[in-house]
Parts: C-alpha cells; sequence; structure tokens
C-alpha cells in the first residue's frame, strides 16, 4: 500500500487506546498518522501520532449541529489534507459526511441504539438532545452506505451489515507488546473493579452498580495510566464487570475483560455480557447481585500464568489488524 497520510478524527481527546491502537497498526507500515481532537491531551498511552491538532469545542455533542463549528472542522481537515480520514463515532462521522475525503467509519458505541441512555437523562438534557437525537440516525444510515465500517462486537456489526456493504469487527483488545511483559505473582488475593463509576454522583443505566458494594468487598482502581494498572491488576485473582444487565450490554465490547484476563485474573460478569464470551473458561456470570457472592466463591483457584497464556492465545490486538487493513484498502 503506498504510503499515506492517515487522519483518526474524534470529537474528544487523549488518552483513547483503542484509537491509538488502531493508528499504530498503518504506522507500522510506513504511514504517517495525525490525530484531530476535541480536547488537548497532557498524555496519551501509545505515543504514536506524528502530530496532533485540537480544535478546543464547546462541551456536549450539540458542537455537530452548530454550522460554525462544523466549519472549522472542516477548514482544518483539509488544512491537514489526508489521503484517509479514520473517523470515531457519530460527530466525528458527521463532519466527514461534508469533508470529501475518502474515509473509514469506527463505531465505537452504536449511536442509533444509545438514543434510548440519551433519552433517561434528565429532561432538560434530553429537550437539549433532540435535535441530536433526529440527526443521529440519518448520520449513521448515511455512513454507513457511504464508508467502510469498523465496530466492537459481532451484535452490533450483525445490525450495521442489514446497511453496510462492508463491516468488520475489531475488538477492544490490547497489544501483544502491552501485556506480554507481565509476570503473574506465586500469590493473588481479592477482587478488583476498574473504572470511574464510583466517582461520579449517579451511575449510568448501562453502567449501573447499585447495591454491589453491599454485597462484596472489592478494590477500584481507576485514573492510572495503562502500564500501571495492568501491572497493579496482576495481585488480584477476580475481576469485575459486575454491571447490572441492561439491553445495551448486547452490543458492548468491555475492554476491562480482556485487561483482567491478560493480567491473569478470572471474570464475573452478567449473563447478557457473557453472550459475547462464548466457550471463555475463565469467564463467570450471574443472574442477580443476590447470587453473585456465590458466583466469586466457587471460581476455582487457577495459576495466573494458564489465564495469561490463554488471553494472550485468543484476545490480542495483533490477530485482527487485517481488519483494519482491509477497511483501508476499501476505502
Amino acid at each position: 500500500m503506498t504510503p499515506m497520510r492517515i487522519l483518526h478524527l474524534y470529537h474528544g481527546g487523549l488518552p483513547y487506546v483503542r484509537i491509538e491502537r488502531a493508528a499504530l497498526t498503518m504506522k507500522k507500515e510506513g504511514h504517517e498518522v495525525v490525530f484531530l481532537g476535541g480536547r488537548l491531551s497532557e498524555r496519551s498511552d501509545l505515543k504514536v501520532f506524528d502530530h496532533v491538532h485540537c480544535l478546543p469545542i464547546a462541551k456536549g455533542f450539540q458542537i455537530a449541529l452548530d454550522p460554525r463549528v462544523k466549519a472549522k472542522w472542516i477548514r482544518r481537515i483539509r488544512e491537514i489534507n489526508p489521503d484517509i480520514i479514520h473517523a470515531h463515532n457519530i460527530i466525528a462521522g458527521s463532519f466527514v459526511l461534508d469533508a470529501g475525503y475518502p474515509a473509514v467509519y469506527d463505531d465505537h458505541e452504536y449511536w442509533s441504539k444509545n438514543l434510548a441512555v440519551f433519552s433517561t437523562r434528565g429532561i432538560i438534557r434530553s429537550i437539549a438532545n433532540k435535535p441530536l437525537m433526529r440527526m443521529v440516525p440519518k448520520w449513521e444510515h448515511k455512513l454507513l452506505e457511504r464508508y467502510p465500517v469498523i465496530t466492537v462486537s459481532e451484535a452490533i456489526a450483525k445490525e450495521h451489515r442489514e446497511r453496510a456493504s462492508w463491516v468488520g469487527v475489531v475488538h477492544n483488545y490490547p497489544y501483544l507488546f502491552e501485556v506480554e511483559h507481565l509476570v503473574s505473582p506465586e500469590n493473588r488475593s481479592g477482587s478488583v473493579f476498574v473504572g470511574w463509576d464510583f466517582s461520579i454522583p449517579k451511575f449510568k443505566p448501562y453502567r449501573d452498580l447499585t447495591g454491589l458494594k453491599d454485597v462484596l468487598q472489592f478494590d477500584i482502581l481507576t485514573g492510572l495510566p495503562h502500564d500501571v494498572l495492568m501491572e497493579r491488576l496482576t495481585h488480584y485473582r477476580i475481576g469485575l464487570n459486575a454491571f447490572r444487565p441492561h439491553p445495551w450490554h448486547k452490543y458492548s465490547d468491555a475492554n476491562k475483560t480482556y485487561e483482567y484476563l491478560h493480567a491473569g485474573l478470572q471474570v464475573v460478569t452478567n449473563k447478557l455480557i457473557m453472550k459475547s464470551l462464548p466457550d471463555e473458561p475463565y469467564v463467570f456470570a450471574f443472574d442477580e447481585y443476590s447470587d453473585i457472592k456465590d458466583v466469586v466463591d466457587s471460581i476455582p483457584d487457577v495459576d495466573g500464568n494458564l489465564v495469561m497464556d490463554h488471553a494472550r492465545k485468543r484476545y490480542v490486538w495483533d490477530i485482527q489488524e487485517r481488519v483494519i487493513r482491509e477497511a483501508y484498502s476499501r476505502a
């Protein structure tokens, strides 16, 4: 493939490890990778980009509906003048529709399905989001028809294929080099949850952990650089991806599940999330929080090295790079 300038476009900022992994896939093959986002970041995890550009924008997704904001983004895109745009999520996708460049649409969130989640966040916010809620399905339809599509789970891909000519699945796996240095200690103990959910006033509907602290004892890790987080995880035995079941979980692909496995932990999650992990020997499902302690207590002790080896064979970004390359060739 002839060397290209590839622009990764996202309305948020770095670090965002999925975006950086996708960029590294093509950078390794000699392409120039550039990031344009809506926030200036103090750090990134993989430090992959040749250039990072920032267009500060107002808070919220309404930015996509302001023609002045869109004009600024399209002007900056044309200044960068990429050979191809990798658009991450629907806001970036809406800019791409008017920019006039070859593109790949990377749908991390299945935004048209997310409208139900937006509508549960209070009447004022719901009213403010109504114009966006009308536009998202229209943007999504155009993006699926016009560009090669990458998404995070087979459940999303199956529905997108009803409208798109080509859809590839790229799960939120780490690169092998991110995890192969990890060493399992002889003794592990305790359970852990990775995430910021307990630091906010109210749980999001699809990240509901209400009552989990009442039935389980566990530590919480959040805000750590990825390499530090992974080393800390190796000291635990059980990783919790224990949100209360929500219809959205049918489509989710939580990267914390793979992080736990790569750190040698066995995982506890709900049955909806479990459906996306068929034949996984180190993941255990609960029905309700009333039975989750019994599930945790029944998990057999396993050498963490066995779990790590299993994850390195099955859940690494390296084995799905071909999907990204194919999307670019189709674009």
